[in-house]
């Protein structure tokens, strides 16, 4: 399978409606040609993909722009509220995910960057304005298994926590979404399985592990598009309680409201991962475990957001 294809997840292709460019869909280890640019794939195809289990397509590389337009335009029917909530939250959900597969690779354009902008402000919206949304994105990606869905969970539960609280503007409330979305993108240098629990990594895996937060700052820091603010997030994601996270030890109670979300969901669906609990499962044991570690109001809010 070709490495140089751009990846979508079918989530964001829209039924009867034409799509502008030619998709291509995965059997066995080749990429076969699905549809033509211009047609329109009936809702019926679609579910059939979903039936036997597609959640990715692929597009040729010269037509990621055409896609990213096009994703733009499905973004903003988020505000449409003649189609289902549960339709526009997996929608708004693979959104996200493929921001996350895409992230580092968007950001090296203009283009990409402001692309994924209006889809985190698109979906912070809807995240904010309908209870149910956040409910059905969650429903929608299903449990993290693998670091971009993990990624896209962090970032829609960043978004929900920070949407109940006051004083988050939308240019705060963007860069939290956008830290969220690329705050393990630091893992792709690790080699060996970090999804495991924590404890049962040996000594030198944890220390490499411990490293993930500055390795993202590290790939990140000469991309043009990114502000101090996101790479400090992104250093800062795997702090809690009082000293007892990393890299540097802080006490997570004095940093601001931003960086205590973002560690608390983090946290949050990485124990999700490792107890293969759904979040409505994990709420009563993860805060039983952590609860201490975290400021009450941030995690009243959370539960909040998922009863």
């Amino acid at each position: 399978m070709s490495n140089d294809f751009y990846t979508i997840r079918l989530n964001t292709i829209r039924g009867n409606e034409e799509i502008p460019f030619d998709l291509y869909v995965a059997v066995g280890n080749r990429l076969v040609h699905y549809t033509r640019a211009m047609d329109a794939v009936e809702v019926d195809r679609l579910r059939g993909l979903k039936n036997h289990g597609v959640k990715k397509l692929f597009i040729r590389p010269e037509d990621e722009s055409a896609y990213l337009k096009y994703l733009e335009v499905g973004i903003e029917a988020l505000s449409n509220k003649s189609v289902a909530v549960e339709d526009r939250a997996a929608r708004a959900s693979d959104t996200l995910i493929v921001s996350a597969e895409n992230a580092e690779k968007n950001l090296d354009t203009e283009v990409g960057y402001e692309s994924q902008l209006r889809q985190l402000e698109q979906i912070s919206g809807f995240i904010g304005e309908d209870r149910k949304a956040i409910k059905g994105m969650l429903q929608a990606s299903g449990l993290s298994k693998d670091t971009n869905q993990h990624s896209a969970t962090v970032c829609s539960l960043s978004i929900a926590v920070a949407s109940k609280l006051e004083g988050f503007e939308t240019k705060e409330l963007t860069e939290l979404a956008y830290a969220a979305l690329l705050h393990d993108i630091g893992k792709a240098r690790l080699k060996f399985d970090y999804n495991r629990p924590y404890e049962e990594l040996t000594k030198d895996q944890q220390r490499q592990y411990q490293q993930h937060p500055a390795d993202g700052v590290g790939l990140l820091a000469g991309k043009p598009f990114i502000s101090p603010r996101i790479l400090g997030l992104i250093a800062g994601h795997e702090e809690y309680g009082e000293g007892r996270g990393y890299p540097e030890k802080k006490n997570l109670f004095q940093m601001d409201t931003a960086y205590q979300i973002l560690s608390l969901t983090n946290k949050f669906d990485r124990f999700c991962t490792v107890k293969n609990l759904a979040p409505f499962q994990a709420i009563d044991p993860f805060f039983e475990q952590n609860a201490a570690f975290y400021d009450e109001n941030l995690i009243g809010t959370l539960a909040t957001i998922l009863t």
